[in-house]
């Protein structure tokens, strides 16, 4: 029972690293507020874990809304207490070159992967301060870091959510507030599947004449060192971590999940 005691918004819930991070967060003995866009998934997410002994409540909010995000914190707080930690999973992917990126496009990854993560930093906050600090969480990407093509808009929105982090961490640290990154590499997750079936055209990679998931994660494993790509469950270890008190000094990094892609 390492988060006994705290108190989670966990957002990007409904599926996913959110969704194996707001399970594991229960188990672990917090309090989940699960958020996502997606009400019906989330409800059944939500539904199991407290079937399975924890607590936790949905709340249906956009992230790039200010009215969402701020009624999402006020629900929290009146539903367990208290606010302690933030992980801001939700985002979403685009596979494009630069030159065939669309304003629309640019703008839509944006807004919820960078603005998203700020604006619910922003409002959670002053929750933290309230209860004597806490942890905030993001996802980043290892896209952050390496330079792939089709990447722009993805890539650089979580690098803007890596430079955020280190700048919080900064900012909050008199107030006992920490702030760091998980940056994982390509998941077996369903937006990992848009990605890899994306990245299969844009890299003219021939995976044989039907395409499929498990294929697909075969020839992207293989680009990877330790030859595994990201699970739920990997980064939900990484977040539980940084959630709890084990880490009290860990803040203002990234902590790489890439089977040493980033070496190679």
């Amino acid at each position: 029972m390492r988060l006994q005691g705290k108190v989670a918004v966990i957002t990007g819930a409904a599926s996913g690293y959110g969704r194996g991070s707001a399970e594991m967060f229960a188990k672990e003995g917090a309090k989940v507020a699960a958020l996502d866009i997606n009400g019906g998934d989330l409800r059944k997410v939500v539904e199991g874990i407290n079937r399975a002994g924890g607590e936790a409540i949905a709340v249906v909010a956009d992230i790039t809304k200010t009215r969402d995000v701020q009624r999402a914190m006020k629900e929290t707080v009146a539903a367990f207490g208290k606010l302690n930690v933030l992980f801001n999973n939700a985002g979403i992917e685009h596979m494009d070159r630069v030159v065939d990126v669309t304003e629309e496009d640019w703008e839509r990854v944006m807004s919820v992967n960078l603005k998203g993560t700020w604006l619910c930093s922003k409002h959670a906050i002053p929750h933290l301060i309230q209860a004597g600090g806490g942890s905030l969480i993001h996802t980043s990407s290892l896209s952050a870091l390496k330079g792939r093509m089709g990447n722009s808009c993805y890539g650089a929105s979580k690098a803007g959510v890596m430079a955020l982090s280190q700048i919080m961490a900064v900012e909050l640290a008199p107030q006992k507030i920490r702030s760091n990154c998980i940056c994982p590499v390509v998941a077996t997750t369903p937006m990992g599947e848009r990605f890899l079936q994306r990245a299969q055209k844009l890299y003219g990679i021939d995976m044989g004449p039907e395409w499929s998931f498990d294929v697909a994660k075969q020839f992207a494993a293989a680009t990877v060192p330790l030859n595994l790509l990201s699970e739920p469950s990997d980064v939900a270890y990484a977040a539980v971590y940084l959630a709890s008190d084990e880490s009290r000094l860990v803040s203002g990094t990234h902590l790489l999940l890439d089977g040493a892609s980033r070496a190679a």
